[in-house]
């Protein structure tokens, strides 16, 4: 009997010691932000601001951080893009990108988009005029349904920056992230509008926040 109970006891310990084993050697996944950006300190960080002056489409001196409902964002812009290039990346598998999306008084569907890499992440409108609609979080002019406006907003009860500063429902906020397989060494990402109110941004603009990219690497 007892001869039995110390190969049970060395059989559970082999098991024990093998499971410790194996955990020890799994692949284990690393998160590593690269860059991370809430313009309080009023720091660009390797931002590139593109827009419209006289009639050609170009960078711009005017780059704006602004305060806005007691944050610092970068904005507002309106028929602009934004630009962040990153080089000498460490070892990585796949990438994230998350920012905080502002749409500041009369968006009526209008175009918003992001690319990685000068790939289309998202094409798509969006809409603060509760009578209407907008095709977020669909395509713009895919052929798919219209959603209300604000739809998969995290925030539409939030003042307007400019024309609809005294609305309660002036500017929506949407969190916006993509995640995607990526190993290069470099990485380029821009987000940019077209729409109504052509270099108005009192009557439509937006504004970004919380400008993170991480790189995730399983090791």
């Amino acid at each position: 009997m007892l001869k039995v109970k110390k190969i049970l006891q060395y059989s559970l310990l082999i098991l024990v010691v093998s499971f410790f084993l194996s955990a020890c050697t799994k692949n284990i996944t690393r998160i590593n932000t690269i860059y991370f950006n809430d313009f309080e300190a009023f720091d660009l960080k390797s931002i590139e601001v593109s827009g419209w002056l006289n009639g050609l489409f170009g960078p711009v001196n005017d780059i704006r951080i602004t305060e806005y409902n007691g944050n610092k964002v970068l904005g507002r812009f309106n028929n602009a893009r934004v630009d962040v290039k990153l080089r000498d990346l460490p070892a990585h598998q796949a990438l994230r990108v998350e920012l905080d999306l502002y749409l500041h008084d009369n968006w009526k569907n209008d175009l918003w988009q992001m690319s990685f890499d000068g790939v289309y992440q998202l094409i798509t409108g969006f809409s603060n005029d509760s009578t209407g609609k907008q095709s977020y979080p669909n395509w713009l002019g895919n052929g798919s349904s219209l959603f209300a406006a604000g739809s998969d907003a995290f925030d539409t009860q939030l003042p307007g920056a400019c024309n609809l500063r005294n609305s309660p429902r002036g500017t929506s906020m949407y969190k916006i992230a993509r995640t995607l397989i990526h190993t290069g060494n470099s990485f380029d990402f821009n987000c940019s509008d077209a729409g109504e109110f052509f270099n108005l941004p009192c009557q439509r603009s937006w504004s970004i926040d919380n400008l993170k990219i991480t790189l995730i690497n399983n090791q």
